[in-house]
């Protein structure tokens, strides 16, 4: 199944009449100096330097796969609606002010995936979420994120049911942000455990294929948004 994923099978329409099918977040921007541009960096960098086009581990080398394609990128939103309720309790504890979140299709467009970007009030809250078991590498962490739908492209059916995997991550090293993501099937009829012939996963080893690509792209997304915060 998942062998697809990597390939491409041809790129599904990714926005409607060249545009967002979302309105973007406005980038009200804060003149500061340099010592203190991280942390005014969700306002002050462009939002598709914040979530790209095109999603793919910077430090990754020529044979990564092809990458995650954007679908569209919502509103800002507040913590308690953007996140799953577990989550959020804990992300307003730490001083969550609001969320940015952006959809993605893998290039073969059988997985969907929403990222969001969430502004506390210090990198030490982050971490402090990411000790509390909700990080990408924890065991089994489960979906974060509420999930964004994208009509008229491959995510149009993405929705809360669908999430899988998932987990948090902190982007930065000063920075007061934490990641999140959510990840499962484009497909709302995808039914799991009823597998063609010749295939021995269980519905189980299955599903946990949706964590593993959390953890991935999550990671990328990591990375992503730090060289961008970080003029790399």
């Amino acid at each position: 199944m998942f062998g697809v994923l990597a390939a491409v099978l041809g790129v599904l329409p990714l926005l409607a009449a060249g545009g967002l099918v979302f309105s973007a977040v406005k980038n009200h921007r804060i003149q500061t100096g340099n010592d203190a541009f991280i942390p005014a960096a969700w306002h002050n960098l462009r939002t598709d330097e914040i979530f790209p086009d095109l999603l793919r581990d910077p430090a990754a080398g020529a044979g990564q796969s092809t990458g995650w394609l954007r679908q569209g990128i919502a509103e800002q939103s507040g913590c308690k609606e953007a996140l799953v309720e577990r989550l959020a309790e804990v992300a307003v504890a730490q001083g969550c002010t609001a969320v940015l979140r952006a959809t993605y299709v893998d290039a073969g467009g059988e997985a969907a995936a929403t990222i969001a970007l969430c502004v506390l009030g210090s990198n030490d809250q982050a971490l402090a979420i990411e000790r509390s078991g909700f990080s990408v590498v924890a065991d089994r962490p489960g979906p974060m994120v509420v999930p964004v739908a994208v009509p008229k492209t491959a995510a149009a059916g993405w929705r809360t049911k669908l999430g899988y995997g998932g987990g948090t991550d902190s982007p930065t090293l000063f920075g007061p942000y934490l990641a999140a993501i959510t990840v499962g099937p484009t497909d709302p009829d995808r039914r799991y455990g009823d597998l063609p012939a010749g295939w021995t996963a269980t519905e189980e080893q299955e599903l946990r294929i949706y964590q593993t690509l959390a953890m991935d792209l999550l990671g990328a997304y990591s990375r992503s948004f730090d060289r961008a915060v970080n003029g790399r």
